[in-house]
């Protein structure tokens, strides 16, 4: 029997391919601070972080083998929290460097918000998944 969230999510074999995705981040970032290879960092860096942010998206938002009907009040669940946390976390930093000058503030990036919701997402979906 197939659930409704089949047809919104990505197949299962997308945590596979994240998996690669991810060598290939961590490969981009060892040749990023590599001084021997005589390289850009400022290329290979901001490339490996950009794969681990497309492989974390692909691993949230792929099936699981065994999808059970409960799972998607979870994805839910774990998802409404996950924005909340990671706006929350986002006001709070954003009110701590108000206080600093203005050469020294340090704003968070988008890939940063983004990373801490998938992490807080990932934590939480299989926590609740395992409980």
């Amino acid at each position: 029997m197939r659930f409704e969230t089949e047809k919104h999510l990505l197949p299962p074999y997308f945590k596979i391919i994240s998996f690669a995705i991810t060598a290939l981040a961590l490969i981009s970032a060892i040749i990023s601070f590599n001084e021997k290879l005589n390289l850009d960092p400022n290329i290979f860096l901001p490339l490996g972080k950009y794969l681990f942010l497309l492989a974390l998206v692909f691993f949230s938002f792929s099936r699981e083998k065994n999808e059970e009907k409960n799972f998607n009040q979870l994805r839910l669940k774990c998802l409404i929290s996950a924005i909340i946390f990671a706006n929350i976390f986002f006001l709070f930093n954003t009110f701590m460097e108000l206080p600093e000058s203005v050469k020294h503030r340090e704003f968070m990036s988008a890939f940063e918000v983004l990373l801490i919701f998938h992490i807080y997402y990932l934590v939480s979906f299989y926590y609740y998944k395992n409980k």
